[in-house]
């Protein structure tokens, strides 16, 4: 008996030596029953939540593994079924996908043979308390997390402006020999603090967000620590934030949000939570401005947000002007590589250009160019290039021989399920009586009393249905196309593209969202005074429902845009 194993560790109080208690009691199981572990397929996933299925590459693969024809193991060894997933219907779906390939499942903890009679049953027991345990996890972190608050202790991160010092509690020793930390508590870092002051002055005498992120980062003043991939500097929306932090004024907001897990997605999403339930702890030794300062700088955002309404960044905020933008999303600045927005003006007059430059002052890119002349060009350069005769020639050749790949394809899917023909008739005949003898017994006991065999009829069901489609492969041989109808059906599509770019400004930007590959814009003096380099590409045909992924060329050559 060939054997995978496959381990996985959540970062909820469990270390990484995790994954190697767990193929040691699997390796152990299987030493015990005889059954040789192959190496290379001792498969793990760290740090990832048994709730969801996403990121779980390890256990994907071997899913994939299973799948290959001939089988590459006959079993996987899981230490215990909460390893498997904490999310039943997720377990039970891939209790069932290994079994359709002829791989079975063996727990080692619980002992569960996915072979038995009564292993579906066990499993959704076993799953029923793994899944209790994350409910139950949850509370209890919460409530820790509430009593930390109340203590004046910090229930998250850090927070620019303060400095986290541990509670050590001396009298318990924890690793290595230090004394346990019992908590984590906050206090004022005195050099983060007078930039928090100088913000709120800075606002309350009026200055915009861009101008004060500007000024922080022209002075040299460390900016917050960014998100992972992002530029370390002063930017208007972390300002934004920062001006509305309550925690600044000596009071702590807690329990405002929630989390929850998506149903469809299984990833998890933070909800906004009632102000019944909110809990507020007054904190005076971490106030670090003053009530005249809170109050003055809230007034001229009051002010602003009058006079201007809500103000949001770029071309691509989502609301019906943007729609107007086209290239939005798919310029880049050449010096900083972020993406180019509208940085001024709105409707015709408005402009392109580098938003590190225009909110942060931390890229030399000053140059901008009005959103409607730079996509006059563009298109205008789009169309000449898409019916090019060369460019034509070049995608007739390409499609042609895509259509040769899939041909070839075709027939070698069609040579394999020839072959498997005799034995999915046969398959199909017994799992046609398996679903008449469920459709009896369930009559017998009726629809209410019979979960177990209503699950089993639909299992069996969707197996048939694979088979029917299956032994539909024995279909005639793909027709020849002929090189001038593939000529006249480039020549088309690429027409289709100007029609498209000009029409409906909704469904041109679709187009080009799908067609173009990012265009990097670079600033250059030119005898004319200054102007944009523009270098990129687009592929012709991805994303068309009637035809493959062609790629077009090479693209744009470097070609100077007019200001």
């Amino acid at each position: 008996m060939r054997a995978a194993i496959y381990a996985r560790y959540s970062s909820d109080l469990q270390r990484p030596t995790s994954i190697e208690d767990q193929v040691r009691q699997c390796q152990r199981a299987a030493d015990g029953k005889g059954w040789t572990v192959l190496s290379e397929y001792i498969r793990s996933d760290a740090e990832l939540s048994g709730a969801s299925l996403d990121k779980r590459d390890a256990l994907k693969s071997l899913i994939a593994d299973a799948e290959k024809s001939p089988r590459p193991f006959d079993c996987v060894l899981i230490d215990d079924t909460s390893r498997l997933g904490r999310y039943l219907p997720d377990t039970l779906k891939i209790g069932e996908i290994f079994m359709h390939y002829g791989v079975f499942l063996f727990f080692v903890s619980q002992q569960l043979d996915s072979r038995e009679k009564s292993f579906r049953q066990l499993q959704i027991v076993n799953g029923m308390l793994d899944e209790q345990h994350l409910v139950g996890l949850a509370d209890k972190v919460h409530r820790g997390q509430e009593g930390r608050v109340l203590k004046g202790q910090i229930h998250g991160g850090r927070c620019y402006g303060y400095r986290n010092v541990p509670i050590e509690d001396y009298s318990h020793r924890g690793e290595w020999g230090r004394p346990s930390v019992v908590g984590v508590r906050q206090v004022i870092d005195p050099e983060e603090a007078k930039v928090i002051r100088k913000m709120f002055d800075l606002t309350g005498e009026g200055r915009s967000l861009a101008a004060i992120a500007k000024e922080f980062n022209a002075a040299g003043i460390p900016a917050p620590r960014p998100r992972r991939d992002r530029i370390q500097a002063w930017s208007p929306n972390g300002i934004h934030s920062m001006l509305r932090n309550e925690r600044y004024r000596g009071r702590v907001f807690w329990n405002k949000t929630k989390k929850i897990r998506n149903p469809f997605t299984r990833k998890m999403q933070s909800k906004k939570r009632l102000k019944e339930e909110w809990v507020i702890v007054e904190t005076p030794e971490l106030r670090i401005v003053s009530d005249e300062q809170w109050e003055k700088a809230h007034a001229q955002i009051k002010i602003k947000q009058e006079r201007f309404g809500v103000q949001r960044l770029g071309g691509m905020n989502r609301t019906q002007q943007s729609t107007n933008y086209l290239f939005s999303g798919l310029l880049i600045c050449a010096i900083c590589g972020y993406r180019m927005v509208i940085v001024a003006g709105t409707g015709k007059t408005g402009k392109y250009g580098c938003p590190l430059h225009r909110y942060k002052g931390v890229c030399p890119n000053s140059l901008t160019i009005r959103h409607d002349r730079l996509e006059d060009q563009l298109i205008q350069a789009t169309v000449e290039m898409a019916l090019r005769p060369d460019m034509l020639e070049h995608a007739i050749l390409e499609f042609n021989k895509q259509l040769e790949n899939d041909a070839a394809t075709y027939l070698e899917d069609r040579r394999i399920a020839l072959a498997e023909k005799p034995r999915l008739q046969i398959e199909l005949k017994k799992l046609e009586l398996e679903a008449h003898n469920l459709g009896v017994a369930i009559a017998q006991f009726g629809i209410h009393h019979s979960p177990t065999l209503l699950s089993q009829l639909s299992s069996v069901e969707d197996r048939i249905a694979t088979i029917d489609n299956n032994l539909q492969e024995a279909r005639p041989n793909p027709p020849n196309v002929p090189i001038e109808r593939i000529r006249e059906f480039v020549t088309r599509q690429a027409s289709k593209l100007k029609s498209l770019l000009l029409g409906d400004p909704a469904a041109a930007k679709l187009a080009l969202q799908t067609h173009f590959k990012p265009l990097v814009l670079s600033p250059k003096d030119t005898p004319d005074g200054p102007n944009f380099t523009v270098e990129g590409g687009f592929d012709l045909f991805a994303g068309s429902e009637d035809v493959m992924l062609l790629v077009a060329g090479a693209g744009f050559e470097p070609a100077t845009f007019g200001l």
